[in-house]
């Protein structure tokens, strides 16, 4: 703590008597001894949660108020009454919205809420999968790393929702549960148990988590040897063995465009796309690599698994993807579908070796009259300056390589 500018607030003595108490507190009551305790524990923090959380702002990491809240959390949880869960929620909230609350301390918070609203009733259990939305938002909120931007593709079928997509300039994404692929997104069928709380948990991960695919063959930037204060390792190829571009690979043509009779779609994403570590009522979003392993069926073992298990690996039979994920969690969404806005982030469109005329020609008249806009900070003068740089979208038609059977090449179209 830095004593000066607590003494500039508040009175040393006066922090100093408070965070005794609030120490004294923690001490008391620990994990073994709160359901013997639940009545004192309820008791002395209400009659003492002005006090205390009038200190919040002047700790550091506001450990001491969040282990005597979380202490609360569970004496409440032992007895629970909607008034009194009225009450911790809106303890919880308050302390929520105090920039320095860590996401842990939120996350487990609204964790414990989620049980003790479930504990009080199934009529609450709404309560209980909005709670844990918000935990599943500090979860995701955690395990973020990278805002950096993508160029990255997209094989799709040609289709009113693709027309009206590319008019309005927004991408779809979609609940995991929606995935062809059972294994894809492991989470899911984890949690698809005959257990009443992992059932509202994946209510609640099905109505506020939405994934967006892309194929990028080029790893998203990450620290070497997982050391974060290591150089950042950039470039790297997924495959070093295989040089073609994303929008030559047959498998992707054929299994996501309909057989080359869809499109591909190149997007070069800003790094305001992405948000990472959101404050309450935002949302969290950000891209990471599919990693594919042999063996999937540990996963459904687990009682837990981490996030990049969760969402994040696929098995091998599935590596020629070379896939991108862009995962989006908004506590305040639901349903199975989803949509955000990217206006000018299309770079290219690649049409499939079969695609129709028609579809070509609708395509390029919605695409007319929008461009891709890049922006690049430098030093100008020593000042930084942002250049913008707007360029035309380049259309390529998709034609089989008469030098190498099963290859593709792209024509540019004028």
């Amino acid at each position: 703590m830095n004593t000066d500018k607590t003494t500039h607030f508040m009175p040393k003595n006066q922090y100093t008597e408070v965070s005794k108490e609030i120490t004294e507190f923690v001490d008391k009551y620990t994990q073994d001894n709160i359901g013997n305790n639940a009545n004192i524990i309820i008791k002395t923090f209400d009659a003492n949660h002005n006090r205390w959380f009038h200190i919040v702002p002047f700790m550091e990491d506001c450990k001491g108020y969040a282990e005597a809240l979380m202490r609360y959390c569970i004496a409440v949880d032992n007895q629970p009454t909607y008034e009194s869960l009225q009450k911790l929620s809106s303890y919880i909230s308050e302390f929520e919205n105090y920039n320095l609350a860590h996401h842990a301390y939120r996350k487990d918070l609204y964790y414990s809420l989620g049980i003790a609203w479930h504990r009080l009733g199934k009529i609450y259990d709404k309560f209980a999968i909005e709670a844990f939305k918000k935990y599943i938002f500090y979860l995701l909120g955690l395990s973020s790393h990278t805002s950096y931007s993508p160029i990255c593709y997209s094989f799709r079928k040609c289709t009113t929702y693709l027309y009206q997509s590319l008019a309005l300039e927004q991408l779809n994404l979609s609940s995991p549960c929606t995935f062809n692929d059972p294994f894809d997104s492991p989470i899911i069928s984890l949690l698809d148990k005959n257990d009443e709380i992992a059932m509202l948990i994946k209510s609640a991960y099905l109505d506020c988590v939405k994934i967006s695919c892309f194929v990028s063959n080029v790893m998203q930037p990450f620290h070497e040897d997982g050391n974060i204060l290591g150089e950042i390792v950039r470039n790297k190829r997924k495959q070093e063995d295989n040089t073609s571009e994303e929008f030559q690979n047959e498998l992707m043509w054929a299994h996501y465009a309909d057989y080359h009779r869809g499109i591909c779609i190149k997007y070069h994403f800003p790094n305001s796309l992405t948000s990472l570590y959101s404050e309450p009522g935002t949302s969290v979003k950000y891209f990471r690599d599919v990693q594919y392993k042999d063996d999937l069926s540990v996963l459904t073992e687990k009682d837990s698994i981490t996030i990049e298990d969760a969402f994040f690996a696929k098995s091998k039979a599935w590596k020629y993807e070379n896939e991108l994920r862009l995962i989006l969690c908004d506590p305040n969404s639901t349903g199975l579908y989803d949509s955000i806005d990217i206006p000018n982030c299309i770079e290219a469109i690649y049409f499939g070796v079969n695609c129709a005329n028609k579809d070509i020609k609708v395509i390029r008249e919605i695409m007319k009259n929008k461009e891709l806009i890049t922006k690049q900070e430098r030093i100008v003068n020593d000042k930084r300056e942002t250049v913008e740089t707007r360029t035309p979208i380049s259309f390529y038609q998709m034609e089989f390589d008469s030098k190498k059977f099963g290859s593709l090449i792209a024509k540019k179209l004028q």
